[in-house]
């Protein structure tokens, strides 16, 4: 399966399995559009990605995806830049142990994790769908296997605790692609999401002191690797194998069931609204 002339966009893609991602896919000759909000790393991702690979086509944008409005702007950026898109993939999060909020009002979690995921794909969609055999792929997470919707408390206004914040927003991922799916089907495009493992990466490492040392003691004791954390990435994004594949929750390169919960339809509906409604 050739994939050269293919164009795929990449979110957080300076560190953990977004580069891994993008090094494994830039070798198979796609163009990529990356994007980062670290000006160091984006220097540093770019220049080893292109040396170890020999693969010029290389863009890297800057935006930091918390802020919706530089998740506008970068699109209009990636559409300028790119006439056609055959793969989005939404990789970027956080775990945020703390609450707090962005500049626009929004929980930190809720904002990064779902927002831009959400407001990424529909301000690029026109373009993505008028591009033959086009795939969107949205990280999530067997996170979202713990916890149920809340809607009166998405955005942990009623007592935020860090690691359900986090759980919610990889099942307000699958939600996501499952609404997205069904509202895709009849086209040439296909949404699926994943779960990348426990891989050991920088996760978690933007919190305080005590958090990172038991993410860093958890992660020697049960994580994966990133090569390995990376594979189903890389399957969903270049794989003939999921040609005309939609609306399905991969781990390990299989797709599996996901959680009750996330597939209540008129839940997933009930996101979507809600979510285009803080975004309006």
């Amino acid at each position: 399966m050739s994939h050269q002339g293919k164009v795929c966009i990449i979110t957080g893609a300076t560190d953990g399995i977004g580069k891994e991602a993008a090094l494994n896919l830039a070798k198979m000759g796609f163009a990529l559009g990356l994007v980062g909000r670290n000006t160091e790393k984006i220097s540093e991702a770019k220049s080893e990605i292109i040396n170890a690979t020999d693969n010029q086509n290389v863009t890297f944008f800057k935006a930091n995806l918390s802020s919706m409005d530089q998740v506008r702007q970068l699109a209009k950026e990636i559409q300028t830049q790119f006439d056609h898109i055959d793969i989005l993939l939404n990789n970027a999060g956080a775990y945020f142990s703390d609450f707090g909020k962005t500049e626009e009002g929004l929980e930190n979690t809720f904002a990064l994790n779902h927002l831009s995921y959400f407001l990424f794909t529909d301000l690029l969609l026109d373009t993505i769908k008028a591009t033959p055999k086009s795939r969107i792929v949205n990280v999530a997470s067997d996170a979202h296997l713990n916890t149920n919707m809340s809607f009166d408390n998405l955005q942990g206004q009623n007592g935020y605790k860090g690691w359900p914040a986090y759980c919610k927003s990889k099942l307000c991922n699958v939600m996501f692609t499952y609404e997205l799916a069904r509202r895709l089907e009849g086209s040439d495009t296909t949404a699926n999401c994943l779960h990348p493992g426990f891989v050991n990466t920088n996760f978690g490492n933007n919190n305080k002191t005590s958090v990172r040392l038991s993410l860093t003691a958890a992660k020697v004791v049960g994580a994966i690797n990133i090569h390995k954390g990376a594979k189903t990435s890389i399957y969903l994004v270049s794989s003939a194998e999921v040609d005309g594949v939609n609306g399905k929750y991969f781990s390990k390169c299989q797709s599996k069931n996901s959680s009750a919960q996330s597939n209540v339809v008129e839940d997933q509906r009930r996101l979507w609204d809600f979510s285009e409604l803080l975004l309006s």
